[in-house]
């Protein structure tokens, strides 16, 4: 394995405490979107909404939609949804811009649920004075990525920022062949870590050199440790006390 140059890291879930935030952010996107379209009549259309996107109550299905989906899956997710409940979706205008520039409100009005994993500031201090470069890998739209990184006072951090609606969704390799660019690094000199298959998946498809698994998400252990080269309770162990990388101690 070649040393470690660059970290790409997944955001909800990985950097972003996922159940905070997500969770009523789902409801209230579904909510809103059953009132503004007079759907609310609707018998259990909330309730089958929700499900189709990997929310059954409060519990997060670590392959659903919501978990690692995009605001186009949301979209198809809600047309087939619809479809079925007898509603015609392309009477609905515009639902796919509708979806992503609500989403984007509803990050603004939940501020006080964006909470992190770990110290970031700590964290991307220390990856900065090893001369660690970081990007970022999310199935969020670039709008809601910035809103959220400047909530948690990370943004500047990044050498990269890569979302869904600029590259192919993971576990297409494009984001990290786009950090890999930006930041001058062979994708064998980078870390990609996250906390769902998908996320170990685009280590692997982009050849990275670890796919580092967090369980500060929506996956436990068995979902994750068959992708994983290694698993962390969080990223705020990716730095030892030592200042080591974790790898790097492992090696040893």
């Amino acid at each position: 394995m070649s040393r470690i140059k660059g970290i790409l890291f997944d955001k909800d879930g990985t950097l972003l405490d996922f159940h905070p935030f997500f969770v009523p952010l789902a409801k209230q996107l579904v909510e809103r979107f059953l009132h503004e379209h007079g759907l609310a009549a609707h018998a259990m259309l909330e309730e089958k909404l929700l499900r189709a996107i990997g929310l059954n109550g409060n519990q997060v299905d670590p392959k659903g939609i919501l978990a690692s989906g995009t605001s186009e899956d949301i979209y198809a997710a809600f047309c087939q949804q619809l479809e079925h409940d007898k509603v015609d979706p392309n009477q609905i205008e515009n639902l796919e811009t509708w979806i992503t520039q609500t989403i984007y409100h509803l990050t603004q009005s939940n501020t006080q649920h964006i909470i992190p994993t770990a110290d970031l500031q700590k964290l991307f201090q220390q990856l900065r004075s090893l001369g660690i470069k970081v990007g970022i890998a999310t199935a969020d739209d670039w709008e809601s990525t910035i809103a959220c990184l400047e909530e948690l006072g990370v943004k500047h951090y990044f050498d990269f920022i890569g979302t869904s609606d600029h590259y192919q969704k993971k576990p297409d390799p494009s984001m990290l062949e786009a950090f890999c660019e930006k930041t001058q690094l062979k994708a064998t000199e980078v870390a990609v870590v996250g906390d769902t298959t998908v996320d170990l998946l685009l280590a692997k498809n982009g050849s990275a050199a670890l796919a580092v698994g967090v369980l500060s998400g929506v996956s436990g252990s068995d979902e994750l440790r068959e992708l994983a080269d290694i698993l962390l309770t969080s990223v705020g162990e990716i730095v030892g006390e030592d200042g080591r990388l974790f790898w790097e101690v492992q090696q040893q």
